[in-house]
């Protein structure tokens, strides 16, 4: 790993130079521009290139980034108020770099300076947190199997460190959790999935042509649940399970902020109570094939519960790794720390399925071969 991954390029807010301008309208965009003024940084507008009724947000006009009332765009700052999967940031950079702006703040330079205020965002932190932990990235990234997953790895940390968005390599979209360059999972599946939401990675895998010997799926939200129930019937998958609970480390009852569809998680301040179970007490006898796990941050309760059943059938895992910062490393030195206690041969690969490092899978195979 190389030292350049832990140096920072921290820019101070004093440096910031007006005016200046916030784009995307969104409610990452509308949370920046709160915090902003609430320390008294003014925003002179929102920009963004997306049509609305109202030209204004929070008082502040709206207006496209070509707008000819916008003068001296090279001395403007604008705040890439973007933090999610579907937005392809180089070419939106490079769009604006066409039409004179030069100055950028991205969501990593705004975490160096109010990561309390505004809050938890899957990996988002400063960029400091990643040096207390070179030892465990460096033996994280001595784990895979490919050099695709090594520098995967390296462009992702490298990334959140320096807020490059081109660091970040082209990522697999059409291929999540069956990714064409990896070997194959055994068939046929026998597939627990863990944040099933309305059955979307069932529809994939049909869509695939992978028969589906048994199902067992936990989708805690409600209104998912109906929906997963749904495209399970419809598509006539037998041998289904379908469980309204969240899976965690053990059985017990947790508050759950829900009617957020797939971002429906776990959270103190949620506003239900849900049930939450572990694989080791629902499923101990299911002999999986693969575990999927997109639980929205709980994936390494739900391991640590599912630690028997990973142990005597040795299922391929395909485990989201994206929904706090040191997740890129707890999780597979976890899978490897179940590994070592228990004699499995797994080997060890990373993939991205989205833009801007969501969607981010660490997949360990088993050494035994698939189909």
């Amino acid at each position: 790993m190389k030292k350049v991954l832990f140096s920072t390029n921290k820019r101070q807010v004093a440096e910031w130079k007006t005016p200046i301008l916030i784009y995307g309208t969104g409610l990452v965009a509308q949370d920046v521009w709160r915090v902003l003024t609430s320390k008294g940084i003014p925003i002179s507008c929102f920009i963004d290139y997306r049509t609305r009724e109202n030209p204004f947000l929070a008082g502040v006009p709206i207006s496209p980034p070509d707008s000819p009332s916008i003068k001296e765009r090279a001395q403007t700052f604008i705040i890439l108020a973007i933090h999610n999967r579907e937005v392809n940031m180089p070419p939106l950079i490079s769009r604006l770099k066409g039409l004179g702006y030069t100055q950028f703040i991205t969501m990593i330079d705004l975490y160096d300076h109010f990561a309390d205020e505004l809050g938890r965002r899957y990996w988002l932190t400063e960029r400091t947190f990643y040096t207390d932990y070179e030892q465990e990235i460096e033996s994280t990234a001595n784990m895979f199997s490919d050099q695709t997953s090594r520098d995967l790895f390296e462009s992702i940390l490298h990334f959140r460190i320096t807020g490059e968005y081109d660091l970040l390599p082209e990522p697999d979209i059409t291929h999540q959790y069956f990714p064409s360059d990896l070997p194959p999972w055994k068939k046929p599946l026998r597939l627990i999935d863990c944040g099933a939401f309305d059955g979307d990675t069932i529809k994939s895998i049909l869509s695939l042509h992978i028969p589906i010997e048994a199902l067992a799926a936990y989708e805690p939200d409600e209104l998912n649940f109906r929906e997963l129930v749904k495209t399970v019937c419809e598509n006539h998958v037998l041998n289904a399970m379908l469980w309204p609970c969240a899976v965690y480390s053990t059985t017990k009852r947790l508050r759950f902020s829900t009617g957020q569809g797939e971002a429906s998680l776990l959270s103190n301040r949620g506003e239900e109570i849900i049930q939450c179970v572990s694989l080791d007490e629902s499923a101990p006898f299911f002999n999986p094939t693969l575990i999927k796990m997109d639980i929205e941050g709980a994936e390494i309760e739900a391991l640590h519960g599912a630690e028997n059943i990973i142990a005597k059938f040795q299922p391929g895992l395909a485990i989201s790794i994206y929904h706090a910062p040191e997740h890129l490393w707890e999780i597979p030195m976890l899978i490897l720390e179940f590994a070592n206690k228990h004699d499995l041969q797994y080997n060890y690969y990373l993939r991205t399925h989205a833009f801007n490092s969501f969607e981010t899978v660490f997949y360990a195979i088993s050494g035994k071969g698939g189909s």
